[in-house]
């Protein structure tokens, strides 16, 4: 099998109401499809997704679409779907980084796999160590009540793991927590990210204050180049640090590990070059005893479905999961035929399961593709 043709549309899906985080202000979702296609006539289909704005990523559908067609294309034709660890090894001597257009060619190749084999992807990434992930739900910053609203809310629809937006107004993050923790009660984790909002003596006296309400960790509370700093908050309060912008490559969550800057890792598949390569840090993770969780972007469900299919398949990434979960900003549609929603978190008492189907196991909806994709 060789792979003969690699096609992308950039596809934009607005959100019913702006989603508010301290790196900005999201207002829809923007990201790459991809579809490689096979002279055995097996076509894959990947995502690469993005947070836009705020400086979150380096990379950006408007500069991914080209970087996939002029770039990467023309040294992955050719090549067979099943060698994998060659075609990454092939991007990544035509360019350095651009990893999450990378990401969205090798969702396409697991898909690929899947399909030809007749297989689900996770069996191929190891089969399934676990059926259910936990799914979790981000609150926007809003006021404190309105927060809280929206937790209760949450906790009702049968959510088990909240996660609080924080770091927009840094002095205001205890109330939002402290009203959250009120309405939803004790038996509901909470989490904390701050996306880089707080400087290190900022964060250490923020967190300290935090630690009454027992949130099971803070994600990213200082800017991702400071790891120095991020180990000093995560040496001085009692609360778990988790790390996501910072870590990107196999190389930056090694340096995360020797310099104990965080005792969690948010793999995101996307972020991190996809699932081949999020395989690799799981497992650099796992031999640091180091926990980690399968984060989110601003993802369609093709990711979404491929979060599942990596969780389900590997060792300790059972912590409840963002990226698993229906996206927590209300995006207005989606680009499949079938999709997990909030009410399928509610049936299954808080968890998501992987949708069955070989390859990544999901249908796009070619006339939703049509209606939302930009030139």
């Amino acid at each position: 099998m060789k792979i003969t043709k690699i096609e992308t549309k950039v596809v934009e899906i607005p959100v019913k109401s702006p989603y508010v985080f301290s790196h900005g202000v999201l207002k829809a979702f923007a990201n790459v499809l991809i579809w490689v296609y096979t002279d055995e006539g097996v076509v894959g289909i990947g995502e690469a997704s993005f947070v836009p704005g705020g400086g979150v990523s380096e990379e950006t559908p408007e500069s991914t679409k080209p970087m996939i067609d002029k770039y990467l294309s023309p040294v992955v034709i050719g090549e067979d779907p099943f060698d994998i660890e060659r075609i990454h090894k092939k991007m990544d001597e035509c360019v350095p980084r651009n990893l999450i257009a990378k990401a969205g060619i090798d969702l396409a190749l697991w898909d690929i796999m899947g399909k030809a084999l007749d297989l689900p992807a996770y069996k191929l990434l190891g089969g399934m160590y676990e059926s259910r992930i936990r799914a979790t739900y981000t609150l926007s910053i809003d006021t404190a009540e309105k927060m809280a609203e929206q937790a209760l809310f949450r906790k009702n629809q049968g959510y088990l793991t909240l996660v609080i937006k924080i770091g927009r107004d840094p002095e205001h993050d205890l109330e939002r927590l402290k009203l959250v923790r009120d309405a939803v009660g004790w038996d509901i984790n909470i989490r904390l990210d701050a996306n880089e909002a707080y400087t290190p003596d900022q964060a250490i006296r923020i967190i300290r204050k935090m630690e009454k309400y027992e949130p099971e960790f803070v994600e990213e509370p200082v800017k991702r180049w400071d790891l120095n700093g991020m180990a000093r908050v995560a040496a001085s309060v009692d609360i778990p640090i988790s790390s996501d912008e910072s870590n990107t490559t196999l190389e930056s969550v090694n340096k995360i590990l020797c310099k104990e800057a965080a005792d969690i890792i948010n793999i995101k598949i996307s972020k991190n070059g996809g699932i081949y390569r999020s395989k690799k840090i799981a497992a650099l993770a796992e031999s640091a005893g180091i926990p980690y969780l399968v984060g989110g972007a601003n993802t369609y469900e093709v990711g979404r479905q491929a979060c599942r299919h990596f969780a389900v398949s590997t060792a300790n990434a059972q912590l409840a999961s963002e990226g698993c979960a229906p996206a927590s900003q209300s995006k207005i549609d989606d680009v499949t035929k079938k999709i997990i929603t909030y009410d399928d978190v509610g049936s299954l008492n808080g968890y998501v399961t992987v949708t069955s189907g070989a390859g990544l196991g999901v249908e796009p909806d070619d006339e939703k593709i049509k209606k939302y994709s930009v030139t």
